[in-house]
């Protein structure tokens, strides 16, 4: 996937050499059917909230601080060590479980396709890694992550077309949404829609395999 497509994003802001000129390793994962032409299923996004980062990574990243974050001339962003882990392009337990709803959505409407995020797009929501520490991995957003994040999605957007976007965090969705209100941003013809996090007690609580599995199947298949 050619990546310079999203170097444009954020340009002259607040990050001033673009967003994923600076965090390449972030950039949205699209999976090697997203774009299929044949009609049978929309252009799919589901989003994340953030990746993860323990204190001793301090030492190597300036991840606890937003302002050098997004603005220091530093090489001491990703270490080199966690950019496998970083990277959107995700295959594990929490996450397979949403996208094995996809493949059943997709094999009961008879449609052939590649595995789970091979027919979509992932991205994690927020740039710069919370603190895991202590069994609490919840991000605080500061104002400078709010909005260059939103900078961020609304530049995705723009770029890869999604029909329907699913955000997996509830308080991703909301900071978006917040985003677009401050900016006077519509996203009318995108079907926009948010569930627990899959890794959250509140997946099993609100029925959320089951309410993305009704998503999918009003939203995302051509029927």
């Amino acid at each position: 996937m050619a990546t310079e497509k999203f170097n444009e994003i954020g340009k002259g802001g607040i990050v001033k050499e673009g967003i994923f000129v600076r965090f390449p390793e972030l950039i949205p994962a699209e999976g090697s059917n997203y774009w299929r032409g044949d009609g049978k299923r929309k252009r799919l996004l589901l989003i994340g909230e953030s990746n993860y980062f323990t204190r001793d990574w301090a030492e190597k990243s300036v991840f606890m601080d937003a302002e050098r974050w997004y603005k220091e001339d530093t090489d001491k962003l990703i270490p080199e060590e966690k950019k496998t882990d970083v990277s959107n392009y995700i295959d594990y337990p929490t996450f397979n479980k949403v996208f094995d709803i996809m493949d059943k959505v997709l094999d009961e409407n008879g449609i052939e396709h590649e595995r789970g995020l091979g027919e979509g797009a992932f991205y994690n929501y927020f740039l710069r890694p919370a603190l895991s520490e202590g069994g609490n991995r919840g991000f605080k957003p500061e104002n400078i992550d709010n909005e260059v994040a939103g900078v961020a999605l609304a530049g995705i957007i723009q770029v890869i077309s999604p029909d329907i976007i699913i955000f997996l965090s509830k308080k991703a969705y909301l900071a978006f949404k917040a985003y677009c209100e401050r900016n006077g941003l519509s996203y009318a013809n995108i079907y926009i829609d948010h569930l627990s996090h899959p890794s959250s007690s509140w997946w099993y609580r609100y029925e959320c395999a089951r309410r993305f599995e009704e998503l999918l199947n009003k939203y995302w298949i051509n029927h």
